[in-house]
């Protein structure tokens, strides 16, 4: 087959185009994005990793384009022209039979030039663009590629795996709309017509989509196996894709026959400085910060920025891909089959241990200084959570080696997931394992224990809680920690507490305040009078309760994390339900709401259940209800338990609720609001709440909101950037989008704006 396609149309001048025997599916934003390119530039470049499918999408948008250019298009496949030197004539040829077909020079012909598979001849695809361009005035280039050209008038549109669905929050319907799913789906019944996607099997359909990572290719290879081993053992046995081969090849195009040989071919073009690099980075599962890529390449390098330099060009290589994280930072990741890929080789390098060893000893360096202090600060929680997926790949690592190291990532890993209210069952299993490796470090021994009494706490096993705690405050003793001791105090407070023993628990705490008082840390003090406060409204004591929370919310507001500050906004809610001031009340809860992450699975019930009870209060049974079941139904799939007291009065609330309403308007409430899920279930409260609506916050988002709160505090964008776990940068943005929303510029002008609207 020749370069040049050269098959023409019965009903058009110029070249058909290359032959597809399935339907195109999904990718409806990005066809239009590139037709609007098309029609506006005069080079275009698509760009993605092997088997993203840039050549089936320009297919389909050179075919919806036709009409555009009176000579219609030309296409020439770049993959079988032997080197660079060959482009030029390759392409002019073409470009003069196009002339030709047309009845006039190229110099004048209107006409699409589609530059196909151009990554192994990009020095040569720029020259004969750089000769294009200027000569021939009409035609239009549209050229695929791994990389992008680098040329001053080229346009990029970087492709990336088709949409995936999210396996934790999607209805069964939403994950048979998506469109990896679809495309999956229609390619199984090419093989297999009586295949049908059903509630009962969708789950594990869009589950292989995802371990996929939505690549047309690897679907594309993975369907016809369905016929033969169906979607339960496919799963079971696909890994992670790069051992997918084609049974019959698509096309003579070599790297279409497999996953394996589509990242070869690409591998080729690396210098040895960007392939040690892309090999180094394939210890690090899912996505990472150049932070982390920096500890782990920085030694081949010369220094961060040479790290850096070298990121961008395997980026522009397709061999990463960028991505927005919820903050708004950016993280890099690989298509999950180049990272095996990349694995495979740095392992036959002999550099897989090094690499591990470097990984290690980042994330240790980084956690553990701060196992010793009452609270692992919130940034760096965010980080360790964010980093998950590497801690748990070193401790992996270590633990092959003996390597008591993997006891402190254990550790801070636990424990960021429990600060951050997430993962709780594997928090504690976590640190069940890395107990017994840690006999002979009593300091780590004792973290460890503190940490398993906090999970016993969280799962309402408070017997057990006080074992734990009295070992680990034995421990403890030994190692003069005063801000380790506090904090074993105060989880043996809770656990007397919760159990009824108000003496023991009063004795625990004050001991825990007084020690915080030594300790010059108002976030950690302000935490206490919270759970000083608390207590004292389970043993109905509102002048106790009144007098911790008058030194700790101002305190809190100050100086705590916006989810320790939503946990005391609870308490002072709480407190104000007591008294039957239902207005504070739910002014508090609402505040809380909107401070805390919406992912945090311990406090979030409880602030929706603090809404609930104002909503019965006020006459509003059926949304309370539904308010009700959503909060219990999150605790449930995290199986953590509500503090006694607080579950007592909700489940009093519920019971005069449904006798209110009765039983059968009561299950229809309560089965609407289990159906809600996490993600969603602050913006359910909140939409219930007629206060969140007078005070016109709506505007904003929690992450804005939590900025302009901070702002009003007086805090500087540093400030806030520390306290939040975000970079400057990012704070910035936010105030931009604030003052985009509320039409308001000066600083000063924000923080009474925020005054104002009743924080």
């Amino acid at each position: 087959m020749s370069a040049i396609t050269n098959r023409r149309n019965n009903s058009s001048a110029g070249t058909a185009l290359p032959s597809f025997s399935a339907t195109f599916v999904g990718r409806k934003p990005q066809s239009a994005h590139l037709r609007r390119l098309v029609a506006r530039h005069r080079l275009v470049t698509l760009t993605g990793p092997p088997g993203v499918g840039k050549t089936r999408l320009v297919a389909e948008v050179a075919g919806r384009s036709r009409g555009l250019f009176a000579d219609d298009l030309w296409w020439v496949d770049l993959s079988e022209v032997a080197g660079d030197d060959q482009v030029p004539v390759a392409v002019l040829d073409g470009l003069r039979a196009a002339g030709a077909a047309a009845g006039k020079p190229p110099a004048e012909c209107d006409l699409l030039l589609v530059l196909d598979n151009s990554d192994r001849v990009l020095d040569g695809c720029r020259r004969v663009v750089e000769k294009i361009l200027p000569q021939c005035p009409s035609v239009r280039l549209l050229v695929t590629s791994r990389s992008a050209l680098g040329m001053p008038a080229e346009q990029l549109l970087p492709l990336v795996g088709l949409e995936l669905p999210d396996l934790a929050t999607a209805s069964p319907d939403q994950l048979g709309r998506a469109e990896a799913v679809r495309l999956f789906t229609d390619r199984i019944l090419l093989s297999d017509p009586g295949f049908a996607v059903t509630a009962t099997n969708v789950a594990e359909v869009a589950a292989i989509c995802g371990r996929l990572e939505g690549m047309p290719l690897a679907l594309e290879l993975a369907a016809p196996r369905v016929r033969l081993l169906g979607i339960t053992e496919l799963l079971r046995r696909l890994g992670d894709g790069l051992g997918l081969v084609s049974d019959r090849a698509r096309t003579s195009t070599p790297w279409h026959t497999g996953i394996r040989a589509a990242i070869e071919w690409g591998h080729g073009v690396l210098n040895p400085a960007q392939s040690l690099m892309w090999q180094r980075l394939s210890v690090l599962p899912g996505p990472f910060d150049v932070e982390v890529a920096t500890a782990i390449c920085v030694e081949d390098t010369d220094g961060a920025d040479g790290v850096l330099s070298l990121l961008g060009q395997l980026e522009a290589k397709s061999l990463l891909t960028p991505m927005t994280t919820d903050d708004g930072s950016v993280a890099l990741r690989q298509w999950a089959a180049g990272r095996a890929f990349a694995r495979e080789r740095l392992t036959a390098a002999g550099e897989a241990d090094r690499t591990y060893a470097r990984l290690a000893v980042y994330l240790v360096a980084e956690i553990e200084p701060h196992l010793q202090a009452f609270l692992i600060p919130a940034g760096l929680c965010e980080r360790v959570v964010a980093r998950a997926d590497h801690v748990l790949a070193a401790i992996d690592w270590l633990v092959e080696r003996d390597d008591d190291r993997h006891a402190v990532l254990a550790c801070g890993l636990a424990r960021s997931w429990m600060a951050l209210g997430r993962n709780l069952v594997e928090s504690e299993q976590l640190l069940r394992e890395a107990l017994p490796t840690a006999g002979h470090l009593p300091g780590l021994t004792a973290s460890l224990l503190a940490g398993l009494c906090k999970a016993a706490h969280r799962h309402g096993r408070y017997e057990e809680q006080l074992r734990i705690g009295a070992e680990a405050l034995t421990v403890e003793s030994t190692l003069g920690r005063p801000a380790r001791i506090a904090s074993v105090h105060n989880l043996l407070a809770s656990a007397h507490r919760s159990s009824g023993n108000v003496p023991q628990a009063y004795r625990h705490y004050r001991r825990a305040l007084d020690i915080a008082r030594t300790l010059d840390d108002p976030a950690v003090l302000s935490l206490l009078l919270n759970d000083v406060a608390w207590a004292a409204l389970e043993w109905d004591n509102p002048a106790l309760a009144h007098e911790m929370l008058a030194e700790g919310l101002p305190l809190a507001r100050a100086n705590a994390t916006p989810g320790r500050l939503a946990s005391i906004l609870h308490t002072a809610g709480s407190l104000a339900l007591s008294e039957d001031d239902y207005e504070t009340a739910e002014a508090h809860f609402v505040e809380a709401l909107l401070v805390t992450n919406p992912t945090d699975g311990l406090k979030v019930p409880h602030f929706v259940e603090g809404i609930a009870i104002v909503l019965a209060a006020n006459g509003e049974s059926e949304r309370a209800l539904g308010l009700f079941a959503c909060a219990d139904s999150i605790r449930l799939e995290m199986r953590a338990a509500a503090e006694p007291a607080w579950q007592h009065r909700v489940y009093q609330t519920v019971d005069r609720t449904v006798t209110e309403i009765g039983t059968r308007r009561a299950r229809t409430a309560s089965a609407a609001g289990a159906r809600i899920g996490l993600p969603d279930a602050v913006e359910y409260a909140l939409n219930a709440s007629e206060h969140f609506h007078a005070t016109g916050r709506e505007l904003l988002t929690r992450q804005e909101h939590t900025v302009a709160a901070l702002v009003a505090d007086g805090l500087t964008n540093q400030q806030i950037a520390r306290r939040l776990g975000i970079s400057s940068r990012t704070v910035a943005t936010h105030l931009e989008r604030i003052r985009a929303k509320l039409g308001v510029r000066p600083r000063p002008a924000l923080a009474a704006w925020f005054t104002r609207a009743g924080r």
